[in-house]
């Protein structure tokens, strides 16, 4: 993890190099060689119309039309569109925006899940409890080894969730995307640099103690010069992620060095009350509430209620694999589950829906790409199959099952054979198994091969004597 010092000598530099430049030697599965339509698909020169029940920012469409064209939404109607020479496939499912994660760690999600079987009062306290020490050692022995693997293996636990953009929180070479990477290489401003994107996760450069006023200092640097950096867009950070007096601390010296701000983005918030929500909204600062990873780690979560008395902005994002959900569907159905017990229903199942599409797009600020279907948009897509005339129900209820299709940048990446097979030469699938669902992986375009990924994983953490998570867990 780089360091504060690392951190400061930086804040002079252009904007746009990387504050944090990591290498790594990695090898590359080779997919089998392109067929059929696999050339103008890689190109994002196909056009596709795909037919189901079609989630718009004004509702839904039960019997819609979505065409796409050089890999953007180019229609959104009841009717067919006029493109004679398009690739035309009937879902019979869902189709809604891909879902944008803000807040994960990527990498770490190749181990199976932690239990620590006792809840905590701040983030050190776990972190350096002996145990997840020793449970997270494997990690720490193979990520400079291994990290393109167990990045990709997090990135396909995020995409057979129905995920098309995440925070990944590293920056390695191999950071290219099975699903867009919102922090490293988003694809938005170009396909083969990394450190383009206009949002900075500050995920590695966690708010210093009080006692470390040296740090402090550079973080407040630091936040200013993003802040006033017009070419920053969105800045996130890992804010109150406790219940301890220490966890609170963190909101009010943000507040007292007038650092909420518009491009804010506040993991967690655990600890904080009305007033505090009252301050987010003043300053249009946003909030990412990760509900199945706070309870686990601290038994509380943000208070939902006052944040919505107040008006935050509430995206919804999974944490991590190891205390979180394995995916974004599975988060939903624990927001859903909190929201009747706790909520007494207050959100509405558009609102959870809209809370991992739309929200986590405007807040990060690239709502002008991603987040919603409508033209002029990336086709960034996942369809469901569900009840068609409860379409935002039908989302909050899925599982991975229940994926019958997933487009990035218009491109048919993954899901169901008798979709894909649509788009793809049968060789140009991987067949992969969820819970005893098949599924299948278009390696054209993934550029990786599962099983091969999955093998070489299994290997190295077996000698560090520990095994590796499965893509999906049931609830």
């Amino acid at each position: 993890m780089a360091s504060w010092r690392h951190l400061r000598t930086q804040i002079g530099a252009a904007p746009w190099l990387p504050l944090v430049l990591l290498a790594v030697a990695c090898s590359e599965d080779q997919p089998s060689a392109p067929t059929r339509l696999s050339a103008t698909l890689l190109a994002g020169e196909a056009s596709i119309v795909i037919r189901g029940t079609v989630v718009t920012p004004d509702g839904f469409i039960k019997h819609g039309y979505v065409g796409i064209v050089n890999g953007r939404v180019v229609s959104v109607s009841d009717k067919q569109p006029d493109m004679p020479d398009a690739i035309k496939v009937n879902t019979e499912g869902i189709i809604l925006p891909g879902f944008v994660d803000l807040h994960n760690h990527v990498p770490w999600n190749v181990l199976p899940r932690w239990r620590p079987g006792r809840t905590f009062t701040s983030q050190p306290q776990w972190a350096d409890d002996p145990e997840f020490q020793r449970f997270s050692a494997p990690f720490d022995h193979l990520v400079a080894s291994s990290f393109c693997d167990m990045n990709a293996w997090g990135e396909l636990r995020a995409l057979v969730g129905g995920t098309t953009s995440v925070m990944a929180t590293r920056s390695f070479p191999c950071i290219h995307g099975l699903v867009r990477n919102l922090d490293f290489n988003s694809g938005f401003y170009g396909t083969t640099e990394l450190d383009r994107e206009h949002i900075f996760n500050v995920a590695g450069f966690r708010l210093p103690p009080p006692s470390d006023v040296t740090g402090r200092a550079a973080f407040v640097q630091a936040a200013r010069f993003f802040i006033a950096n017009p070419f920053y867009e969105a800045l996130a950070m890992h804010v109150a992620e406790g219940t301890d007096a220490s966890a609170e601390e963190q909101f009010t010296f943000l507040l007292s060095r007038s650092l909420l701000n518009p491009k804010g983005i506040l993991i967690h918030g655990i600890s904080l009350g009305a007033s505090d929500f009252q301050a987010m909204v003043a300053t249009g600062t946003a909030l990412v509430w990760s509900p199945r990873s706070n309870l686990e780690l601290y038994g509380a979560t943000a208070n939902i209620a006052a944040a919505l008395d107040a008006g935050v902005e509430i995206a919804l994002a999974p944490d991590w694999a190891l205390t979180g959900s394995s995916n974004m569907l599975d988060e939903l159905h624990t927001a859903a589950q909190w929201n009747r017990e706790r909520l007494g229903g207050r959100l509405t199942d558009r609102q959870l829906v809209d809370m991992v599409t739309s929200v986590p797009a405007r807040v990060a600020q690239v709502d002008d790409e991603i987040g919603a279907i409508r033209p002029g948009l990336r086709g960034d897509l996942v369809v469901l199959s569900g009840e068609p005339d409860d379409p935002y129900g039908a989302v909050i209820r899925a599982t991975p099952a229940q994926v019958q299709l997933v487009l990035i940048a218009g491109v048919p990446l993954y899901g169901d054979r008798a979709l894909t097979e649509r788009f793809w030469d049968p060789a140009d699938l991987e067949e992969i198994t969820l819970l005893g669902t098949p599924k299948t992986l278009a390696t054209p375009a993934a550029g990786v091969a599962v099983a091969a990924i999955a093998a070489r994983l299994q290997a190295a953490l077996t000698e560090e004597g520990a095994s590796l998570a499965p893509l999906t867990e049931s609830r």
